[in-house]
């Protein structure tokens, strides 16, 4: 699988207790799927996002 194959989307949710929430208690995620859209990689940041996608591509092509 290559990194192509997949979308990332930017996802933002309500979430005031998350050390990573803005002022106003909203959380951005990223996240990449598959074809099937099915999330296979996560991150709060897209370089963080694409980094763990990265992981997952090398995995699947090595067979796992």
């Amino acid at each position: 699988m290559k990194i192509s194959q997949l979308r990332i989307e930017k996802i933002e949710n309500y979430d005031p207790f998350n050390e990573h929430s803005k002022d106003n208690g909203m959380v951005t995620e990223w996240v990449a799927r598959n074809k099937w859209g099915i999330a296979v990689a996560f991150g709060y940041t897209k370089a963080e996002c694409i980094a763990d996608a990265r992981r997952y591509c090398k995995l699947k092509q090595d067979g796992s």
